[in-house]
């Protein structure tokens, strides 16, 4: 009977162990970054939560500040409707006054002054100033109280101081 001779165990590498023992420790190492990593990704996307949240708080209360803004105006520009409404029939004869106001100031003849006719030099006071056209063409015209007492309308050539 030939029995085999005892099994000796063998011996381990000091190499393989080192190895062994570095690949390791250099997973340990990948792991323990990737987790670091992993953490400071979470710290600062709560970071970044934390400040949209108070960003969203500041533009909420602009938005109420504005929106608060909006009704005033829109309750000031509703009581100015009435004025508006009341005027805008009107409108022509604000802007007729205005530009015979605007003529007045560059006249020769102002109301109450007294002219002369060329025809015939008689004498006549200025009553009024009428101003009248469009857009395209105007006209200014004096109403005048003659000797007689007649109101007369003529062309501001037809007179003179």
């Amino acid at each position: 009977m030939n029995t085999p001779p005892p099994e000796v165990p063998k011996k381990v590498e000091l190499s393989k162990v080192v190895i062994y023992s570095l690949v390791g420790l250099l997973i340990a190492g990948l792991i323990f970054l990737l987790a670091k990593s992993l953490l400071d990704q979470k710290r600062d996307t709560e970071q970044q939560a934390k400040a949209f949240k108070e960003q969203m708080k500041e533009l909420k209360s602009e938005l109420k500040a504005m929106q608060q803004n909006y009704r005033s105006m829109t309750n000031k520009r509703d009581s100015l409707q009435g004025w508006v409404d009341y005027y805008t029939p009107m409108r022509a004869v604000i802007f007729n006054a205005k530009l015979r106001d605007r003529v007045l100031e560059i006249t020769e003849f102002k109301p109450g002054d007294v002219a002369k006719f060329k025809v015939d030099s008689t004498s006549a006071v200025i009553v009024e100033v009428k101003v009248g056209g469009n857009d395209l063409s105007y006209y200014v015209n004096y109403l005048v109280k003659n000797r007689k007492g007649q109101l007369i309308e003529v062309s501001p050539y037809e007179l003179y101081r």
